[in-house]
C-alpha cells in the first residue's frame, strides 16, 4: 500500500488541467477559493475512482461515443475556462487589470469538479492504474483500501501546496502580474482542450 500512497503523491504533481486550474484559483483568490476547487476536485476523483472499481468505466471502454462524447465535452469545457479568463482580462479597464474576476466557493468547488469528472481519462486510467500496481490479492481483498491510499498520497500533495502559494505575502508579489497570470492559465486551458479535439480527430480520421 505505501508505495500506492506515493505514486499518488507523484502524480499529483504531474501538470495538468486540474493542476493548473488549482494553482491558478489559489493564486488569485486565496486559499479559501484553493480548497474549494480542491474539495470539488477530490469528489469527482472519488467518483472516477468507485466508478473504476465498480467496473462502470468498462462502459466508457467498451462504447467508443460515449467516450468521445465525454472527452469532447471535456474538452469544450476546458475551452470555455480559457475563453472566459482571456475576455475577463481583454474587457477589463486598466484600474481592474490587476483585479481578477471574484469568485465564490460554491463556483470555486463547481469549476474543480466538473474539471476533473468531465476527463474520462481518469476512469479509464484508474481501471488499467490498479491491476498494475495493486496486487491481485489486494484488489480482491480490499479494493477500497487501494483507492484510499492513492487517494490520502494524492491529495496531501494539494494540501501544503494551497496553504504555501496561498500566503498573502507570495501571493502580493505576484499581484502586479495578474494579468498575464490569467492570459497565460487562460492559454494553458485552450491548448488542453485543443488537444484533446486534434487527439480524437487523428485517431478517427488518419
Amino acid at each position: 500500500m505505501v508505495h500506492l500512497f506515493w505514486l499518488g503523491f507523484a502524480l499529483a504533481a504531474s501538470p495538468g488541467p486540474d493542476f493548473f486550474l488549482i494553482l491558478r484559483h489559489t493564486l488569485s483568490f486565496g486559499r479559501i477559493i484553493g480548497y474549494a476547487t480542491l474539495l470539488g476536485n477530490r469528489l469527482s476523483l472519488c467518483v472516477h475512482i468507485s466508478l473504476a472499481i465498480l467496473g462502470l468505466s468498462v462502459v466508457l471502454q467498451q462504447s467508443l461515443a460515449v467516450f468521445l462524447f465525454v472527452r469532447l465535452l471535456g474538452a469544450a469545457y476546458l475551452v470555455y475556462l480559457g475563453c472566459r479568463y482571456l475576455l475577463v482580462r481583454a474587457h477589463a479597464s486598466d484600474t481592474q487589470a490587476a483585479s481578477p474576476e471574484a469568485i465564490n466557493f460554491s463556483t470555486a468547488f463547481r469549476r474543480g469538479f466538473l474539471n476533473n469528472l468531465l476527463n474520462p481519462k481518469v476512469s479509464l486510467f484508474f481501471l488499467s492504474f490498479f491491476p498494475q500496481v495493486a496486487t491481485h490479492e489486494m484488489l480482491g481483498e480490499s479494493p477500497w483500501l487501494v483507492a484510499l491510499s492513492f487517494f490520502v498520497g494524492n491529495t496531501l500533495w494539494w494540501v501544503p501546496l494551497i496553504l504555501v502559494i496561498g500566503i498573502s505575502t507570495f501571493r502580493a508579489a505576484l499581484y502586479r502580474l495578474q494579468r498575464i497570470l490569467d492570459v497565460s492559465f487562460g492559454v494553458v486551458f485552450i491548448i488542453f482542450g485543443v488537444r484533446i479535439v486534434v487527439d480524437e480527430f487523428v485517431r478517427h480520421f488518419t
